[in-house]
């Protein structure tokens, strides 16, 4: 403290503006380095911000394009499933016809054997109407 008092007393408005000379001037290397440092670290976020956004950009792409894949993949599985429905329906439609033809086969064989209307009926499940043509043709 006395060394700051007698540096003043000695020549007081040459000192004082000599002090307030560098306090300014370390003032402003101390705010230029604060820019200076400021400016280096947005220009590293700036950095990593463009690299995100790309790497962002490349991960809707692929989305789009396995949006695009899986809606092939949908309209081939649902292609498949019309083939499956289309298939099964004619199977049960080979089904009933077999089991009509193996229920009117079984019907003239016991017409031939001398069954009744009700017996073949209840044996073979066809209905009365279905039955008489076959017992006048094949009955005994």
């Amino acid at each position: 403290m006395y060394f700051l008092r007698d540096y003043i007393e000695k020549d007081p408005s040459g000192n004082i503006s000599l002090i307030i000379v560098v306090l300014t001037t370390l003032l402003f290397i101390f705010v230029i380095s604060a820019f200076f440092f400021d400016y280096l670290k947005n220009d590293q976020n700036s950095k990593r911000t463009n690299m995100l956004e790309r790497t962002l950009k490349d991960l809707i792409e692929e989305f789009r394009s396995l949006e695009i894949n899986l809606s092939e993949q949908k309209k081939i599985l649902n292609d498949y499933k019309y083939t499956l429905e289309k298939l099964d329906l004619e199977i049960s439609r080979l089904a009933d016809s077999n089991k009509g033809d193996s229920n009117i086969t079984t019907a003239i064989q016991m017409a031939n054997q001398g069954k009744g209307l009700e017996e073949i009926s209840s044996a073979t499940g066809l209905s009365k109407e279905e039955i008489e043509p076959i017992l006048k043709y094949h009955g005994k």
